[in-house]
């Protein structure tokens, strides 16, 4: 069983990194310190939304799995974009539009991943 939690992590984490990182960069993000900021925040909101999701298909088997995945996924926009809405109020870092880059980034990710699976 661990091996598959480890797996399932792995994947979730893995493809989302590389999908909100191509958002990123498809929203004209270059500077390596903003890539990196997304990649941290990725690791930071990933793991917590996949083990929210597996514990509410085990403990909340009548509510319907689409339903979770959205209410989770709301929930990581929010905090991702609060996240980099904080960055961007410092003046050097120069991050526009944190709420947009977030719903765009999650969208996107979030769609391969049901599409995937």
């Amino acid at each position: 069983m661990t091996h598959w939690l480890l797996k399932m992590f792995g994947a979730a984490l893995l493809f989302t990194i590389l999908i909100e990182l191509a958002v990123a960069r498809l929203s004209k993000i270059r500077s390596h310190q903003k890539l990196l900021l997304v990649l941290l925040v990725n690791i930071l909101t990933n793991p917590p939304a996949v083990l929210l999701h597996w514990l509410g298909t085990l403990y909340l088997p009548a509510l319907p799995d689409l339903w979770l995945q959205l209410g989770i996924e709301l929930l990581v926009i929010l905090l991702e974009a609060l996240i980099y809405y904080s960055f961007s109020t410092k003046r050097e870092w120069q991050l526009r539009h944190p709420a947009l880059l977030s719903l765009t980034a999650n969208t996107c990710s979030w769609l391969v991943g049901f599409f995937i699976l």
